[in-house]
């Protein structure tokens, strides 16, 4: 057994964006010894860097408390909970939206001050909310660790699987990437914060989405839930390609919403409702609602070249145009270079417009719904395992609306006091009967094979699959294809894994040996759920099974590891404390929408 290094902590948390932050802060503020382990650099890694980035509380507290007279007071925790709910699909368990909402407000707040004292600019947006940059999210993390004694960080750091020890989390163990060392982290607890999975190609999310905590958890001994929901952004810009990925487009057409048009050049926005469409110009149900009509025309084969659609500014004059643009820049400027978006020269955009042509979008995956099923203090349900943030579900159900940056903090913040609360009734773990010597074995396999599949094909192959019958357009025929080849990929490519190079010193292929193997796992669950759920329902939407049908599918969908190793799948209701669950069926996604508006 290759053991390099062994450190003792209270409490391990993994993942060192924002819910790993807020959880490594919250517990040393408790008096624990914290060890945070980052997959990249503080403040550098994870999804949170990515964000758009706006945060906010309900506006009654931000009136009343902050001070904020440009919020509106008539917004409150009442109303909030009951608009997560609803967009939500009603697949939210109650009682983790009623502790987002309880704690919220000051999280939200502490994020501020941190983001101001790390030198960002914080402005107030809407009615009760923040904006800033994605880099001083991750700016402001960083310095609210820093600041904090009894927090120890150990970046550059994989986690590989947790320590067991009679069916209790006593740690972890995981590879410095830099230099190969295999380290093992001895811990009373473990808080798991290590964002989504992103199975796909295209996404607009950074590249390691893998599901680590979620795959660590379902071979802890935990559950998964909610898998087969992820999120999209309808309007990704797919080219050019140095801009591939990129959401300025989606954020400019809430700016300026240009004439989205097909592949054949006809007309999308024209399908949809004038109720809906005020309701997708005017709120972040516009994902969902763009994402659904944009996604037919391509299912239909009527998207672009690389299958999106075309935002055509032709209809407005350019000097309007750029009158409106120079109105927008006072806010952009405040965070990025002049003419800048998260390092992209956004000239090519413009110059685009200036010469009448379109830019081409897509449908890209930001954020997984699904996750580890935990309860309201972030249990997991197997002792001494907690977890925070993307990682976990039960708060938006079927579809994300509220902040995904305060979901982080307060799961992170609540993971934590959870956490120092158990360590206080455990013993220092014995390490005497743990399942390290297969968690060894595992990570040094794909070493020690002479010959076999490279893990970075394996991690292309999962995308592709997931890009043709796991998209944002599902049916019976192609999501049965996509697990008979995840299956596949199981059965033939993960068994006989293979580096090219041996060396452990900054292998990417051997860390990504770890991905794949976390990656395929959630892609099974989400695949296997998707395929249980004969309805559409938030952003699973089926083209076999276009009605939302609460008589029979208001349940979440869970997957468990078998005493046989194989994935199980069980349903459950959402729980409910105060809003009843609804019967009946709606025709189909849009129906369901409006109705909330009744």
């Amino acid at each position: 057994m290759q053991i390099d290094k062994i450190i003792d902590t209270d409490i391990l948390v993994v993942g060192g964006s924002g819910a790993g932050s807020m959880a490594a802060v919250t517990a040393a503020r408790k008096g624990a010894k914290v060890l945070l382990a980052v997959k990249g650099k503080l403040g550098k890694s994870g999804n949170a860097i990515m964000a758009g980035a706006g945060f906010s509380m309900d506006g009654e507290t931000a009136y009343y408390k902050y001070g904020l007279k440009e919020a509106d007071p008539k917004n409150t925790k009442e109303k909030l909970f009951e608009q997560i709910v609803k967009q939500s699909f009603y697949l939210s368990d109650q009682n983790m939206v009623e502790q987002f909402v309880s704690d919220c407000d000051g999280c939200c707040f502490e994020l501020k001050q941190w983001i101001e004292k790390a030198g960002h600019k914080v402005a107030f947006f809407g009615e009760e909310g923040y904006i800033t940059s994605g880099k001083a999210v991750g700016d402001g993390c960083r310095f609210g660790v820093n600041k904090e004694s009894g927090i120890d960080v150990i970046e550059d750091f994989i986690a590989v699987d947790i320590l067991m020890e009679d069916k209790k989390a006593v740690g972890a163990v995981g590879i410095e990437v830099y230099t190969g060392e295999i380290i093992e982290i001895r811990s009373k607890s473990v808080i798991l914060a290590t964002g989504g999975y992103q199975p796909y190609s295209f996404k607009c999310t950074v590249s390691d989405m893998t599901g680590d905590g979620m795959a660590m958890a379902y071979r802890a001994g935990a559950k998964l839930a909610d898998m087969e929901f992820l999120l999209y952004i309808p309007a990704v810009a797919l080219s050019p390609s140095v801009y591939k990925g990129s959401i300025y487009p989606f954020l400019h057409s809430s700016m300026s919403m240009p004439i989205v048009k097909n592949g054949k050049g006809e007309s999308i926005l024209d399908n949809i409702p004038e109720t809906l469409l005020k309701m997708a110009k005017e709120s972040e149900m516009g994902k969902l609602i763009f994402t659904y009509y944009y996604g037919d025309q391509i299912a239909r084969g009527k998207g672009t070249p690389n299958g999106g659609v075309y935002f055509d500014y032709s209809n407005v004059p350019f000097d309007i145009y750029e009158k409106a643009l120079k109105k927008s820049e006072p806010l952009m400027n405040m965070w990025y270079r002049k003419g800048f978006y998260q390092g992209n020269n956004l000239n090519t955009f413009v110059e685009n417009i200036r010469k009448g042509i379109p830019w081409e979008v897509g449908i890209g995956s930001e954020y997984s719904m699904g996750g580890i099923e935990v309860d309201e203090n972030m249990y997991t349900g197997v002792p001494g395992l907690y977890a925070a943030g993307e990682t976990t579900s039960g708060v938006f159900g079927a579809m994300r609306v509220a902040d995904g940056l305060i979901e982080m903090l307060v799961q992170g913040y609540r993971a934590a006091l959870s956490a120092c609360k158990y360590i206080q009734n455990v013993n220092e773990p014995s390490m005497k009967n743990t399942n390290i010597d297969s968690i060894i074995k595992d990570i040094f396999s794909p070493l020690e094979r002479k010959e076999g599949v490279s893990p970075i094909k394996i991690h292309r192959n999962i995308e592709k699959t997931a890009d043709t019958g796991f998209n944002f357009r599902r049916n019976e025929e192609g999501l049965t294809k996509t697990l008979d080849e995840i299956l596949k990929i199981y059965k033939y490519d993960i068994s006989e894994m293979s580096t090219k190079s041996k060396n452990i010193v900054y292998n990417y292929e051997w860390i990504e040996s770890i991905q794949v193997r976390n990656l395929l796992t959630c892609t099974e669950a989400g695949v296997r759920a998707a395929l249980m759920r004969k309805e559409s329902r938030g952003t699973h939407i089926r083209d076999d099974y276009e009605f939302v049908d609460n008589d029979n599918w208001l349940l979440r969908i869970m997957s468990s590891k078998g005493e046989d190793e194989t994935m199980k799948l069980s349903t459950r209701k959402p729980k409910v404390t105060t809003m009843e669950l609804p019967g009946g069926k709606n025709k189909n996604i849009p129906d369901y929408m409006l109705s909330m508006l009744k």
